[in-house]
């Protein structure tokens, strides 16, 4: 009996065995770009949850003064209140008298200055670039109005300041308006 050879299609029963060099560089360059992407949310989410900290340090340093200024009794007008300060840090001495403690005895204008230069100094501690003020406007009656600069991180989006703030250049600006007690 004789047999004929028969012919195989082309291409048929050769088998690829692996990746070429091309599909492996496409692989490698697909999952670099994707690293790369992770990598700058992960900064961003960083940032973003550093801005987050420190407006949450300014609510709480806003609520603090606030309720100083509500406890303490000064008996003029709020346009001479004790507690209208500028942005100025706080004397690193403190001021004389001290008012903490039992056996302190400070006037109404003695304890405004303590409690401005803690509060100051717990702002400056507390965040980074962080400067505090207080205004008060001749036609906002019985209102303080506080404010806290801080440097916030180059990514996150500052809080615009209003510009009859004062704040200081590049700086996030929150403001607090404080009913002050009236005599």
């Amino acid at each position: 009996m004789l047999s004929a050879p028969t012919r195989k299609p082309h291409g048929q029963g050769l088998r690829q065995a692996g990746f070429s060099m091309i599909e492996v560089m496409v692989a490698v360059v697909v999952l670099s770009f994707g690293l790369l992407v992770l990598a700058g949310f992960q900064l961003r989410v960083l940032s973003e949850s550093a801005g987050a900290s420190n407006r949450s340090i300014v609510v709480r340093l806003a609520g603090d003064i606030a309720d100083r200024i509500r406890a303490n009794r000064f008996p003029g007008a709020v346009a001479d209140s004790p507690y209208v300060t500028d942005w100025s840090r706080a004397d690193p001495t403190g001021p004389e008298p001290s008012c903490v403690g039992a056996g302190a005895h400070c006037s109404a204008t003695q304890l405004a200055a303590d409690d401005l230069w803690r509060w100051k100094r717990a702002a400056a501690d507390a965040l980074p670039g962080g400067l505090a003020d207080i205004q008060s406007k001749a036609t906002a009656g019985g209102l303080l109005f506080v404010h806290i600069a801080w440097d916030e991180p180059a990514v996150a989006n500052p809080i615009a300041p209003d510009p009859e703030w004062n704040c200081p250049e590049r700086k996030a600006c929150i403001e607090l308006v404080v009913a002050a007690p009236q005599p």
